[in-house]
């Protein structure tokens, strides 16, 4: 079996496509508010956008909470009204939480405050 060997001016080649399909499919980008009259972020979070064919992905990885639509504001809209729905079925059910959903409530208690 014969391995093909990269020049540099290959190899650099290879990166810079890499780096641009990357750069150009995810960004992440600080939220710095949840569009929620109740809650307010203490910090802003960074979360990120994903780009498919014909849709948006917006995630926030630290809970496992993600949203999608056709748009990124829309997006990342959906995306803050799931991280006020998790953090509200979190502090509803604290007393029976496992330990990962323990470790997310405890991380959003950090990060969100009522106003």
């Amino acid at each position: 079996m014969q391995q093909s060997i990269l020049t540099a001016d290959q190899y650099k080649d290879l990166t810079k496509k890499i780096i641009h399909t990357v750069d150009t499919r995810y960004r992440i980008i600080p939220l710095n508010s949840l569009k929620h009259l109740k809650y307010h972020l203490r910090t802003p979070i960074h979360v990120t956008l994903e780009y498919e064919e014909d849709k948006v992905v917006a995630s926030f990885d630290d809970i496992e909470a993600f949203s999608y639509a056709d748009t990124a504001s829309e997006a990342l809209d959906l995306l803050c009204g799931e991280i006020v729905q998790v953090f509200e079925d979190l502090v509803e059910d604290k007393e029976n939480l496992g330990t990962l959903p323990q470790k997310w409530l405890e991380y959003l208690e950090e990060i969100i405050e009522c106003k």
